[in-house]
């Protein structure tokens, strides 16, 4: 079910920074629910014998209620697992079969004559990423929790898709007279045939999966129904010159802005279909956003032997530079010939390129890896190289760093080559951090594992000197940051429709009250957070981290949820609503834009 693999996941992704030893994982799995009766009170299962619960067909009744203790396993040492079952002051621990872990219990809450049926789980593991480790230290986050879902009893077979723990956990609190109006619990509630197809150990994992999808269309039309109304449209982006024969192409790079707002440029990736070749290739694209049209740039009848690299783009003297690889086909005595780099310019912003030799001269003598640029004249780049460490028995990269002017060289910075940590801060995956400043730190290295406070270490900057730069090594200390309090003001941005208050508070200019949401609200629909856009009186509020949407059609007093990511990763490039209340983006992944209008029912 979907629970199931979440935590898993997210154990996986940080297997590197917990305690326990790689391999290891706790795969328990957790039924924490807190079941409310009609006044919002937690019911007392022990104290109260108009309610029982059924766990598999066994049936608990008060006094009878078990109380099993429901520790966090043993990290390394626990190899089999169980089923932790806690619903109030209801506590039961079972085995799990080999067959277990692969399907749910099926749980039962009874009073008198109303049923609620729970046949998910809630969460895989018995604690939360207890004991992490994080710069060095070891930190202590939340373990064992108390509920993942806390409902009303409400007779009904549930299910809760995958986006639902985040919907509920993320709801917005609303004052004065402002209202969420479709929210109900009852909307998680499905009909019997689909429940139990759902439920079936019989079910293969196929059918499991597209009766999944069923059931959250219905869920779906359950938060829309008799509230409001969706429609959908898709348009795939027109390649004017396709690099046929290669297939599944998605925008690879960032979308870099020209002097036209509607026009933007960066890189394509293609998988190969041979198997004579390597698995994929880039080449340099434009985004036309209002034609929504890409076109390629390739030499004619070439896009089969080059594949563009790292785009360099140099806004002091609007040029843009691109890393270009051409092979060519290898014949019957050869089965590989490597590629030729070559440096191309544009200065049209990618209308035309031509090669610049001087500059692929430039780049296979010094092994450039990046580069980024400083002013009018000066830019900075690095090349790595293996060497063998002076007092140790194994290699070590190391890093130097170049000045050019005018894209030549006229300085240079080596690191040691007896270091035993290095950090570089322009790595190519650092661009986006990069900004010119007077002052900038390069990297920094140190001597010996796992440094503390009071111990030296180095650090290359470059300083900006008269009108050219210098390099400078510095000796340093680690020492803790001093903690500042400050007193914040309060942030208020201004909207059409309402006040922003530190981010995260909406107070609507109709006086109808505020809307608190968890997450930060802001203007880019690339950030994490809440993106918010209005056009007269509607204001839609894109979860981009959770995936849900708010929406409102006047100004803020009554609010709807339509709890489906409106794309499956939240890509909401170029976000923006037109006079027809049409909400459109650009999905850089699927290379196609969507359109979305919601329609309120009177």
């Amino acid at each position: 079910m979907p629970f199931r693999y979440l935590l898993p996941l997210l154990l996986i992704m940080l297997s590197n920074v917990v305690t326990a030893q790689p391999g290891w994982r706790d795969f328990t799995m957790r039924y924490y629910y807190t079941i409310l009766d009609k006044k919002g009170n937690e019911i007392s299962f022990k104290k109260n014998k108009e309610y029982s619960i059924i766990v598999d067909s066994i049936r608990y009744k008060a006094p009878n209620i078990p109380n099993d203790s429901l520790k966090a396993v043993v990290p390394n040492k626990t190899m089999r697992f169980d089923h932790y079952i806690r619903i109030n002051d209801f506590s039961l621990r079972l085995p799990q079969d080999i067959h277990d872990a692969n399907y749910p219990l099926e749980i039962k809450i009874i009073h008198k004559k109303d049923t609620m049926y729970l046949n998910q789980t809630t969460g895989s593991g018995s604690r939360i990423f207890e004991n992490m480790i994080f710069n060095n230290r070891k930190e202590v986050v939340k373990a064992k929790p108390d509920s993942d879902y806390t409902l009303q009893f409400i007779a009904g077979r549930y299910y809760f898709p995958a986006w639902a723990k985040a919907l509920l956990d993320n709801l917005p609190l609303a004052d004065g007279n402002v209202k969420v109006v479709n929210l109900n619990q009852r909307h998680f509630i499905i009909p019997k045939t689909l429940y139990d197809s759902i439920a079936s150990p019989r079910a293969k994992f196929k059918n499991r999966s597209a009766l999944s999808e069923k059931i959250e269309d219905r869920i779906v039309r359950n938060f829309t129904q008799g509230y409001f109304t969706v429609d959908k449209r898709v348009e795939p982006a027109k390649f004017e010159n396709p690099a046929l024969p290669y297939k599944e192409p998605y925008w690879d790079d960032a979308l870099y802005p020209t002097k036209d707002k509607d026009v933007y440029f960066g890189r394509v990736r293609y998988s190969k279909d041979s198997l004579n070749e390597s698995n994929w290739k880039y080449l340099f694209s434009v985004y036309n956003k209002s034609e929504n049209t890409i076109r390629h740039w390739f030499p004619e009848n070439k896009s089969h032997f080059l594949s563009s690299g790292y785009l360099y783009k140099d806004t002091f003297n609007t040029a843009i530079y691109q890393r270009v690889w051409f092979t060519e086909k290898a014949d019957q005595t050869q089965h590989y010939i490597p590629p030729t780099e070559c440096i191309y310019q544009s200065d049209d912003e990618g209308r035309t390129w031509q090669e610049n030799r001087s500059v692929t001269k430039l780049f296979n003598k010094y092994d450039f890896e990046h580069i980024e640029f400083l002013d009018k004249d000066y830019a900075l780049s690095y090349n790595r190289k293996e060497i063998k460490h002076k007092t140790r028995n194994y290699n070590i990269k190391q890093i130097t760093y170049y000045l050019l002017k005018n894209m030549q060289v006229v300085d240079s910075l080596k690191t040691p080559d007896d270091y035993y940590e290095f950090d570089n801060y322009i790595e190519r995956h650092n661009h986006y951090q990069f900004a010119v400043k007077d002052v900038m730190l390069l990297g920094t290295w140190n001597y010996e594992n796992n440094p503390d406070y009071g111990k030296p270490f180095s650090q290359a900057v470059i300083n900006r000197v008269n009108d050219g730069w210098e390099f400078k090594t510095e000796q340093k200390v680690y020492a803790p940051r001093p903690v500042i309090k400050v007193q914040k003001e309060a942030d208020t941005v201004d909207y059409q429709n309402f006040h922003l208050i530190n981010k995260h508070e909406l107070f609507f200019k109709n006086g109808s009250g505020t809307l608190r949401v968890k997450n930060e609200v802001t203007k880019n629909s690339w950030n994490h957070g809440v993106v918010a856009i209005e056009k007269e009186k509607q204001i839609y509020l894109l979860d981009n981290d959770n995936g849900f949407t708010y929406i409102s059609f006047d100004g803020g007093a009554s609010w709807y949820i339509y709890p489906k990511a409106l794309e499956a990763r939240s890509d909401y490039q170029f976000l923006e609503i037109d006079d027809k209340d049409v909400i459109s983006f650009f999905n850089p992944w699927k290379l196609y834009k969507v359109f979305y209008r919601f329609g309120q029912k009177l």
